[in-house]
């Protein structure tokens, strides 16, 4: 004991006297509050910050600084995590700008003469997935859609009964 009280520089009346201490009003304090800052970090799945979690406390009726939320959860290793945000891939511009489009400035006078498609995405419960619609350009009246997990070519060639 004499050997780790003199590296930490601390006299072994201090250490005895620091062990037999109860733990302070400010740490049983710190410790209520970390159980709310867990719940309320768990019912936001894990998306609340320290400003967000700080004004929740305050609604809730707690007097607490934001800096002192902060710590607390950087001590429980609390981080909030921001939703992904999706960036298109680089080069499609150029790609499309390189093919002609033969359909844009032809006139339509009658339905059934030029047909359009595109594929989107959706986000759902069970991940992305990807809708192929065909519409026709005269009447913009829905031919035909397709739903599937993957953006490939069975997702548009699929044959769904047209919409009526």
């Amino acid at each position: 004991m004499k050997v780790l009280c003199s590296r930490y520089g601390v006299t072994r009346a201090g250490y005895y006297a620091w062990r037999g201490r109860r733990v302070s009003a400010h740490d049983r304090h710190d410790e209520r509050l970390s159980v709310r800052i867990h719940a309320i970090f768990g019912a936001s799945d894990g998306t609340y910050g320290s400003p967000r979690i700080h004004a929740a406390l305050q609604q809730a009726g707690f007097r607490v600084g934001r800096k002192r939320v902060a710590r607390l959860m950087r001590e429980a290793g609390l981080k909030a995590r921001s939703a992904r945000i999706y960036r298109r891939t680089g080069g499609t511009r150029t790609f499309f700008a390189a093919i002609p489009n033969r359909v844009v400035d032809v006139e339509t006078t009658a339905p059934d003469q030029i047909w359009v498609g595109d594929v989107t995405y959706l986000k759902s419960a069970q991940g992305w997935r990807y809708l192929a619609v065909v519409m026709d350009r005269h009447s913009r009246r829905i031919l035909g859609w397709s739903l599937g997990p993957r953006r490939d070519l069975p997702l548009t060639l699929t044959e769904v009964a047209p919409i009526k």
